[in-house]
């Protein structure tokens, strides 16, 4: 499927790609300005099953799974990996993932609170981001009940402060597609 896209997201395509190739000291060719003008999308879905119009809708939810796998390897650095003995590669491997799955759960009730609360998006790079940041503090809270209480409140008031999603115009959400 194929969709032209308004001139000036065409004209902001341009300046990004002109930036990126220019930081590579790399040729552009008019076809791929060209290129700028239209999004395209490649389905095996029929008409039937995928309307035209809900292609972008979808692939933006789809694109919520890259987000996820770009902060593993981003900042938890999974794709990085040092000459070392197996049994250390196995042991850091599995303590990497379990740290994954417990800050991607943290991130999955902190995208809910703020939804539900506060009616704004989580930025899911931001949060990584913030969690690892904040991973001593996080340790050290887990001795205790009342230290993990304080540890959660400060981490509430931290994601309000620096987790949100901005909004883009002409965009919607991940939330507002699956709501309609």
């Amino acid at each position: 499927m194929i969709e032209k896209v308004p001139p000036e997201v065409a004209k902001e395509k341009r300046r990004k790609l002109k930036k990126q190739k220019q930081d590579k000291q790399k040729g552009l060719s008019n076809e791929r300005l060209q290129f700028c003008d239209i999004n395209a999308y490649i389905t095996n879905t029929t008409e039937d099953q995928l309307p035209a119009h809900e292609v972008r809708k979808y692939y933006s939810l789809r694109w919520q799974i890259e987000i996820a796998f770009k902060a593993w390897k981003s900042i938890y650095n999974i794709d990085k990996v040092k000459p070392m003995k197996m049994a250390r590669f196995e042991c850091i491997h599995h303590g990497t993932l379990i740290l994954i799955l417990l800050t991607n759960r943290l991130q999955i009730y902190a995208k809910a609170w703020l939804y539900i609360y506060h009616d704004v998006e989580l930025s899911e790079l931001k949060f990584f981001k913030t969690i690892k940041s904040l991973l001593p503090e996080l340790r050290q809270s887990l001795h205790s009940s009342k230290t993990l209480t304080k540890f959660l409140l400060l981490l509430e008031s931290i994601i309000k402060q620096t987790c949100v999603k901005e909004c883009k115009r002409f965009k919607q959400s991940p939330f507002l597609i699956l709501k309609i």
